[in-house]
């Protein structure tokens, strides 16, 4: 007696319809524009992460200039003191009291003690000649 032929799937070479071209087309079409997308996208993540990786570096490198110097700049209020005597103007923290900074006046700032009413006679006249009997 005579065996049954064996049934077997196998990968065999099989022309393609021109419909099967048409919708093969198609599909490799979406694949391509599905692929250009996730590229974008990858695009975009990896320039936020480096954004993000960036700031956290900048972050430590400021830390960590902080800590080797042993100071830090602050936003702290200070008060502008003007001493027309001297022609200069002092930045006092207001918090601690502690000059900060002296720089000479502006040539505005210095003209500004002959127009303001609330500086003292005597504050106003100092350095200046004053003729007696005028």
């Amino acid at each position: 007696m005579n065996k049954p032929d064996e049934l077997v799937m196998m990968e065999v070479k099989c022309f393609l319809t021109e419909e099967e071209k048409i919708e093969r087309g198609s599909e490799l079409a979406l694949h391509v524009r599905s692929a250009e997308l996730l590229s974008d996208e990858k695009k975009e993540k990896a320039s936020a992460y480096k954004t993000k990786i960036d700031t956290h570096n900048l972050e430590a490198l400021t830390l960590s200039a902080a800590l080797q110097n042993g100071f830090e700049t602050r936003s702290i209020e200070c008060r502008l003191v003007k001493n027309y005597a001297l022609r200069t103007v002092d930045a006092v923290r207001d918090d601690t009291g502690e000059l900060v900074m002296t720089r000479p006046m502006e040539i505005g700032e210095a003209q500004e003690s002959m127009f303001n009413d609330e500086t003292s006679g005597d504050e106003r006249h100092k350095g200046k000649i004053t003729l007696l009997g005028r």
